[in-house]
């Protein structure tokens, strides 16, 4: 996702909240140095509070994850003196077995606080749950975890509300049939793909459209493109293809190179999609502001680790992409 431009009274509201918490946690940091749990007395001997990321996926995956760790990384640059944060990568999204390796090795760190963006909805509760006995304070980023006994904060994504946003979008512009095909991953893969699909088929199927079709796949680009070739092939009344997220719209959009006809819906606004909405190959791309989720997650984390209340569930704006602010979107990234 680039940085673009989201609604002024939502930034400002942010804006606030972030500052307001950063200021909080500055003056606690100078009034006092107790601290509980395990990890957390650990790091005090040291005289820095550790918070670590954890990905199950490298920061370069796309220009939304990207973005996400440049945001995570400003935002700890801001903290009070005696904070650190550090990013940590699987590099397998799909090997749970790998990333609750990681999330385990990191413990060894002795950090006090953890930001992490789960595989699953349990995949990672267990190891979670030993950071929680270690007195780590834990948010829950863009993919909600069940099961984790000391979970501060869920910062993230409204994803039902992205998918509906797309199939708003598809209503005010129908295509020329109301046949539509979804491509996702697996199901309980991610809850938030899962999310993403539930709000645009509620929203979508409310308006008289038909989900004729369902491809599963992985964020492989050849996957993808040869999975819906073979949904346009099966099903060639087809008016539309909902895409869950902004790798598999990539493979989309290869495969419906010679169908013209059929209107794509994608996610996450990666650069070179935006671009195909100017170009017609796509119609419309929802999108949330990653770098408010980035600013949220580390300054509740931190927030959290000095004892502060903070918000249970925290969702950052969203918009839809078309070729109305499409140019705006790119200008606002850096992009042409």
């Amino acid at each position: 996702m680039g940085d673009t431009k989201f609604p002024a009274h939502h930034i400002r509201i942010r804006a606030c909240l972030i500052a307001a918490v950063t200021a909080s946690i500055a003056l606690a940091a100078c009034s006092s140095s107790t601290s509980t749990g395990t990890s957390q007395a650990a790091n005090s001997k040291s005289g820095t509070k550790l918070i670590l990321f954890e990905l199950a996926f490298p920061c370069g995956l796309n220009s939304g994850i990207s973005e996400l760790c440049s945001s995570v990384t400003a935002q700890a640059a801001k903290l009070p003196s005696g904070y650190k944060v550090e990013i940590k990568n699987a590099v397998d999204n799909a090997d749970n077995s790998a990333f609750n390796s990681l999330i385990q090795t990191s413990l060894q760190l002795n950090p006090a606080g953890l930001i992490v963006f789960p595989a699953g909805p349990a995949a990672q509760t267990p190891v979670l749950n030993q950071a929680c006995d270690k007195g780590v304070k834990v948010v829950i980023m863009e993919s909600p975890a069940t099961g984790v006994k000391c979970q501060s904060s869920f910062v993230g994504t409204n994803n039902a509300k992205l998918g509906e946003e797309d199939a708003r979008w598809l209503i005010a512009h129908p295509p020329a049939s109301k046949q539509v095909g979804i491509v996702t991953q697996p199901p309980g893969e991610y809850v938030s793909t899962d999310q993403r699909v539930q709000g645009f088929t509620k929203t979508i199927t409310a308006a008289g459209y038909q989900i004729v079709a369902t491809a599963t796949t992985n964020l492989s680009v050849d996957t993808t493109r040869t999975a819906v070739t073979n949904m346009v092939t099966a099903h060639p009344q087809l008016g539309a293809i909902f895409s869950a997220n902004g790798p598999i719209g990539d493979g989309t959009q290869q495969a419906l190179v010679t169908h013209p006809g059929i209107t794509q819906l994608t996610l996450d606004g990666q650069p070179n999609d935006v671009h195909s909405i100017l170009n017609g190959t796509i119609g419309a791309d929802a999108v949330s502001d990653v770098k408010t989720e980035g600013q949220l997650a580390v300054t509740y984390a931190a927030a959290a680790v000095q004892g502060h209340a903070v918000p249970a569930t925290a969702y950052v704006p969203s918009k839809v992409i078309d070729k109305a602010n499409a140019q705006q979107y790119l200008a606002a990234s850096g992009q042409k």
